[in-house]
């Protein structure tokens, strides 16, 4: 989507900036096995960031948090307003 905008070489160097700050979890065959059994999120994808994201983090930001109701009392999710307003300067 973003080489339609920018060049190829642009979009690398864009998305290697957004990515500083942030420890990148692998996916692996742990976390796809939590997704496939995991029946609280509905969306595959959705479950997939849960799993990588629980036990590693204490927030978890998303604009739709609605979709993670089944697991708000296993991690704090948070929309990025609500993460600034609890953590922000």
């Amino acid at each position: 989507m973003r080489r339609r905008i920018t060049s190829e070489e642009r979009a690398k160097e864009e998305t290697l900036d957004l990515t500083k700050g942030f420890k990148i979890i692998g996916l692996t065959s742990e976390i796809m096995k939590a997704a496939f059994n995991e029946d609280r999120i509905e969306d595959f994808e959705d479950a997939i960031q849960f799993h990588s994201a629980k036990g590693r983090v204490k927030v978890f930001i998303t604009r739709n948090k609605r979709d993670y109701e089944g697991v708000k009392d296993e991690i704090d999710v948070l929309t990025p307003e609500e993460f600034l307003d609890k953590y922000g300067p």
